[in-house]
């Protein structure tokens, strides 16, 4: 009997390991993930190897999810994200300690909108 997320949805920022790691795990027990990339994509997306033209680094680590590719320094991305996090119930990201907070996305600002949301 294993932890099911089935009605959970789970915006993900993360990029490199750690991150997107546990999204990936939350997405194999039923969680719906959401991994939002900037517009050059992840740049895991150009890690070799590559199968198939793509990278195998990539592709394990983000199975079962979705992409989304949002520039959070324009009015459009930021509307895009906003909408996101509104309907999300976790909110993960792993920008460098203050980045997120310069973007608008810091835990109070996100809580404030979404309190539910971990």
């Amino acid at each position: 009997m294993g932890l099911k997320l089935s009605g959970i949805t789970v915006v993900d920022l993360s990029l490199f390991l750690p991150g997107p790691m546990m999204t990936m795990m939350m997405a194999d027990q039923g969680a719906e993930v959401i991994k939002v990339e900037p517009l050059t994509g992840d740049p895991a997306r150009s890690q070799a190897p590559f199968e198939a033209g793509q990278s195998v680094w990539f592709r394990n680590l983000n199975r079962g999810k979705q992409s989304v590719a949002l520039d959070l320094k324009h009015s459009a991305g930021v509307a895009a994200l906003w909408a996101l996090i509104d309907r999300a119930d976790v909110f993960v990201e792993g920008f460098r300690p203050g980045v997120i907070g310069r973007l608008g996305f810091g835990y109070e600002a996100v809580a404030a909108r979404n309190p539910r949301i971990i």
